[in-house]
């Protein structure tokens, strides 16, 4: 749809300081003759960034800008409370289930345990500014932390693991993707209709390479941005094509 296109365009001007924090968006005639779109489209976009809470309109003055998105550049491993203290944002988990399973093939294969092997199964939902933005499911063995508990899965698990735990955590491989959103996330997202959504799938290893943890996160479709930064790799280059 257009004002999405215009939307997104809005956004990533806030987010790259065009529009900076405490300053007014241009007029709407002035987004008008910008985007050459119609005055509905401009009004919807605007709204969808009132929405957000990323603009306020201020009756007789105009609409300003109230903050940017948080963003991560993805070139380091960190958890979603180090990219959100960075952002100057704060989060709060609330763990929604925990249980403990030993059926799960597909798990046991991934995290490198024996079949039937005792695993938890934790799910968070992550609130940014106490707005609901990441449901993540996690699983993790059950062996390497008896001691877990819902009391510690309020906070940073990278945290539990590394601090409490002493525990040196060497990497995360993570895949994105998106996603038609369910029902059930849809409503712990606090999403009235479907929408296409980030969907994250990662399995993270100490450095004894052992796996401790499997997660699938989903992400709110508006309250995220991430960067990725690749570097150039010097020296000798193999072709792609023979």
């Amino acid at each position: 749809m257009l004002y999405v296109k215009v939307l997104e365009s809005l956004k990533e001007k806030i987010n790259a300081d065009v529009y900076c924090v405490g300053s007014a968006l241009p007029t709407e005639k002035q987004l008008i003759e910008e985007y050459q779109v119609s005055r509905i489209t401009i009004r919807k976009a605007v709204d969808e960034l009132v929405k957000l809470k990323l603009v306020e309109k201020r009756r007789g003055s105009g609409t300003y800008v109230l903050e940017k998105q948080y963003s991560h550049q993805l070139n380091s491993l960190a958890g979603t409370s180090e990219i959100l203290t960075h952002n100057n944002k704060t989060v709060k988990y609330q763990v929604t289930q925990f249980l403990m399973s030993s059926d799960n093939a597909p798990v046991h294969k991934l995290l490198g345990l024996k079949p039937n092997e005792p695993l938890y199964y934790i799910r968070r939902v992550k609130f940014i500014d106490d707005q609901p933005r990441i449901v993540e499911d996690s699983y993790m063995p059950v062996a390497l932390f008896p001691d877990l508990n819902i009391s510690t899965l309020q906070k940073s698990k990278f945290d539990y693991v590394e601090h409490e735990k002493g525990m040196l955590i060497q990497g995360s491989r993570q895949e994105f993707t998106a996603v038609d959103s369910d029902e059930e996330i849809m409503a712990l997202l606090g999403m009235e209709k479907s929408h296409p959504i980030m969907n994250l799938r990662s399995i993270s290893n100490l450095e004894d390479g052992r796996y401790f943890d499997y997660t699938e996160a989903w992400f709110h479709p508006n309250a995220h941005k991430l960067a990725i930064y690749l570097s150039r790799k010097r020296g000798h280059r193999k072709p792609v094509f023979p």
